[in-house]
């Protein structure tokens, strides 16, 4: 008797587990929201692009140091002083990161949006804090720096 009562058991939790089981394992849908930046952060939040279009990043290196740029999914290069970059990305996300080569210092972008265009003048700021290292556009078109 005692056996019969733990084989209730098992196949009662097995049949309610065949039953629950595919509505938890079925696909969720996907929301797509923005993250909330606490107001103590160094994110900054820079403008809009659309993000099923092509997006242009124009990177001007305004310090005395060659630059380098590297982004996911891609390459390095390096902007020499005076000189920019264009960088063509066919939809977003964008992860773009920008660092001094040649000596530590810190840097700041700023940054204008015109159309798809993003323009980034990359410039030395004299602060023991860090500067912007990162430039990204996320899933939903929002461009920011940190």
């Amino acid at each position: 008797m005692g056996f019969g009562i733990y084989r209730a058991i098992v196949l009662g939790l097995l049949t309610s587990g065949a039953v629950l089981w595919p509505s938890l394992a079925m696909a969720q849908p996907r929301i797509l929201s923005r993250p909330v930046v606490p107001a103590s952060s160094s994110v900054r939040t820079v403008g809009e692009v659309d993000p099923a279009e092509p997006i242009e990043i124009v990177v001007t290196n305004s310090t005395t140091v060659p630059l380098g740029v590297g982004f996911a999914g891609g390459a390095n290069l390096e902007i020499a002083p005076g000189d920019e970059a264009k960088l063509t990305f066919a939809a977003a996300p964008v992860n773009l990161f920008i660092y001094p080569l040649a000596q530590e210092t810190s840097l700041r972008n700023r940054v204008a949006i015109e159309d798809n265009t993003i323009s980034a003048e990359v410039q030395s700021i004299t602060s023991v804090a860090p500067g912007d290292a990162s430039l990204n556009v996320d899933g939903a078109g929002t461009v920011y720096i940190y």
